[in-house]
């Protein structure tokens, strides 16, 4: 003899599984770190490296003005209410143009972005020159 479970008990297995899986999204969510590298901004989870930006890829750093187009954009945000410590990074080549980060300290973090950058050789477009020209 079989035993089928009742519709019950598979709504119940299902709130576990979601909630399960929204725990372990959310653990990873907030463990993402930005690390600024000799050639590259890294995105990493715990020791290991899983989004790497090279400089020479970056056009433009800058905080959000008005709503992106979220869907082009690489999203890489590590943690939740965080609208305060949005920074994008325009990039010159890819799918999604812009990739999105959050910082602990936006505006900290994009200066030593720009002064790593300018080590490596590479200049960033400012944001007043960019609004003019346009």
């Amino acid at each position: 003899m079989t035993m089928t479970p009742t519709p019950i008990q598979w709504s119940l297995a299902a709130t576990a599984l979601a909630a399960i899986w929204i725990g372990v999204w959310y653990w990873f969510r907030t463990r993402l770190r930005y690390v600024i590298g000799r050639t590259s901004l890294r995105v990493v989870l715990g020791k290991v490296t899983v989004r790497r930006v090279p400089f020479e890829e970056i056009r433009r750093i800058r905080k959000p003005r008005g709503s992106l187009p979220w869907h082009l954009t690489e999203n890489w945000r590590n943690g939740y209410f965080d609208s305060h410590r949005v920074l994008v990074l325009e990039r010159r080549v890819g799918w999604f143009p812009w990739f999105v980060i959050t910082p602990s300290r936006r505006y900290e973090f994009r200066t030593q972005l720009r002064e790593a950058m300018a080590r490596h050789g590479v200049e960033t477009e400012d944001d007043e020159s960019a609004e003019t020209s346009e």
